[in-house]
């Protein structure tokens, strides 16, 4: 209502209150070292993440993440269509790393002796090839070899993230036993030098 002098004015305005911009990182993911994952950020007209680091382009709505480590990025949205006013929401790309170790790395056995592995790293584990193997799923298998073989074991996490790592085994067919000289000559002869 406005009053000048003796006149007097009515008016009804409609105010309109625009909501601010729905800012949405998208869904947290996993990925494996060495890989990618693509961000789906929504709600708004205009974006940009931070940090920056590992980003394809940190000023669109869906770049590309390709972190050497587990990275938490957080997403501004603008709308220059509604509320201008900018929002953030974070989502987090977790990178999986597996680094598969086989011990021993290279070894010998003699006919008939059992040769204990030892795979470490992961979850789930895969010896090939199975040739004297009691198990080709277990981490710690037992070999019984006949002839020189290398086995290969993959290691892998939940994700399905994998490595691989060997194991040289030599074979010798002898039967286990000692020999102790009973005399030392150093004489470079090669006779029980």
């Amino acid at each position: 209502k406005a009053t000048i002098g003796g006149c007097e004015a009515n008016t009804v305005e409609n105010i309109k209150v625009a909501p601010y911009p729905p800012a949405n990182a998208g869904p947290d993911s996993t990925i494996c070292f060495g890989t990618s994952a693509q961000l789906h950020a929504s709600g708004g007209t205009s974006y940009s993440w931070m940090p920056t680091f590992f980003l394809s382009n940190p000023n669109i709505s869906n770049p590309i993440a390709s972190p050497d480590r587990t990275m938490q990025y957080i997403v501004t949205v603008i709308d220059t269509l509604g509320c201008p006013k900018p929002v953030n929401d974070t989502v987090i790309v977790h990178v999986d790393k597996v680094i598969a170790i086989a011990i021993p790395t290279d070894t010998s056995v003699v006919i008939g002796e059992p040769l204990q592995l030892l795979a470490t790293g992961g979850v789930f584990y895969l010896w090939s090839p199975s040739t004297g193997l009691n198990s080709t799923v277990i981490p710690n298998p037992i070999a019984y070899v006949t002839s020189d073989m290398v086995y290969y074991v993959r290691v892998s996490t939940l994700a399905g993230c994998f490595d691989t790592a060997s194991v040289r085994v030599h074979f010798y067919n002898v039967e286990p036993d000692l020999f102790v000289p009973n005399a030392f000559s150093p004489n470079g002869d090669g006779l029980n030098d």
